[in-house]
């Protein structure tokens, strides 16, 4: 009961810190640094034209009505943008779902990567694939694609479960190049493994909003860095008052 306010006040300081983030990446947008699985993006779709191969893309099993929304966006804006460059090179893209309702959301983005390389007649409402409501269907139709076609480049980012080892695993015996990225703990190390470049943990998060340089999520991300900076700040003012054997602390928590 007594930790009660204090975790109030951690919330309040956690929404006041997002929202004073959203407001200042709206004046300016705030510095993100660069990550080599965004920046060598170009150079592996670059890789696809030379070799005449396409490029796969997924972002696994997450969906936008779940808790794993967020990276499932951010996984999506990444794909916008790999859309962008399969466009600029006039390379296929295949992009696999295991949910009907990102099919429609995934078409839009893949067109519209194409459109604005100014390529748009090179886009086909095939490139998106319906595999089922199923996470094995998932799996099934990824490795056959991928040991059919031996796509030069294959993409995993967003809310990936153990289809991750099956997807990357499969890539891996045909040679692709790899990207991963996702901010689920237990499947890090297979796309470090497996992959040639990652994106790990909240970093797929802050790729996503480099991308799109919306202010909302480009806000939420500084916030949530405040945030941090303040848990730092507040655990090391704990250790201090215990090391000097000082009560303080315990008596402001039960406040």
């Amino acid at each position: 009961m007594y930790l009660k306010g204090f975790e109030l006040f951690v919330f309040a300081a956690l929404c006041v810190l997002i929202y004073i983030g959203i407001n200042l990446a709206k004046r300016k947008p705030p510095y993100v640094r660069v990550f080599p699985a965004l920046e060598h993006i170009d150079e592996a779709v670059g890789r696809a034209a030379e070799m005449g191969r396409p490029v796969h893309y997924s972002t696994g099993v997450g969906g936008l009505h779940d808790e794993w929304a967020p990276v499932t966006t951010a996984g999506l804006a990444i794909m916008g943008e790999v859309a962008k460059a399969c466009g600029k090179y006039s390379v296929p893209m295949r992009y696999s779902t295991v949910l009907a309702y990102l099919v429609p959301i995934a078409e839009d983005l893949i067109k519209f990567g194409y459109d604005t390389a100014g390529h748009v007649e090179l886009y086909n409402p095939d490139m998106v694939v319906y595999a089922g409501e199923e996470q094995r269907a998932l799996m099934s139709a990824m490795m056959g694609y991928i040991m059919r076609e031996k796509p030069a480049v294959n993409m995993l980012f967003g809310a990936t479960k153990y289809e991750t080892i099956n997807f990357l695993g499969t890539g891996a015996i045909v040679g692709c190049m790899q990207f991963g990225g996702t901010p689920r703990l237990y499947y890090l190390p297979v796309m470090l493994a497996t992959c040639d470049y990652c994106l790990l943990g909240e970093e797929v998060y802050a790729a996503g909003a480099a991308v799109t340089r919306e202010p909302s999520q480009l806000g939420s991300i500084k916030g949530i860095d405040y945030f941090k900076l303040l848990v730092v700040g507040l655990m090391m003012i704990s250790l201090a008052l215990a090391l000097a054997g000082s009560n303080l602390w315990g008596q402001l928590v039960k406040m």
